[in-house]
């Protein structure tokens, strides 16, 4: 994904209603890497956004990982890196909801490289 994609890929996904093309960028631990990376006030900012929308069915869980990755924004500052953990570290106590425990399970499989270039 270039570098424009990532950095506007939510913004157009929210204005063109594509709520499960949505959720699967934001849940993608390659995504969320290469934005903090960029930017990771950025990263809040776009999930903030996406869960301002009443009508996306991901709305809570949007809202969640928002507000956990804004708690640790100055980790995330010093390094971008973290996002994974930081996430299961604040997500653990929502399990119960479907989609966290999906994007839990990705956050704790992810093992690849950062993203260079992504």
């Amino acid at each position: 994904m270039s570098e424009f994609g990532v950095r506007h890929a939510v913004y157009h996904l929210c204005e063109s209603e594509m709520w499960h093309e949505l959720f699967e960028v934001v849940s993608d631990v390659k995504w969320l890497l290469a934005r903090a990376q960029m930017e990771p006030l950025g990263l809040v900012l776009d999930l903030e956004h996406a869960a301002s929308f009443p009508c996306c069915p991901h709305q809570r869980v949007l809202r969640l990982m928002g507000q956990a990755l804004r708690m640790d924004l100055q980790e995330l500052r010093h390094d971008y890196r973290s996002v994974p953990s930081q996430l299961v570290a604040r997500l653990l106590g929502h399990e119960a909801q479907g989609e966290v425990q999906g994007l839990l399970a990705k956050l704790r499989e992810w093992e690849g490289p950062m993203p260079q270039g992504w």
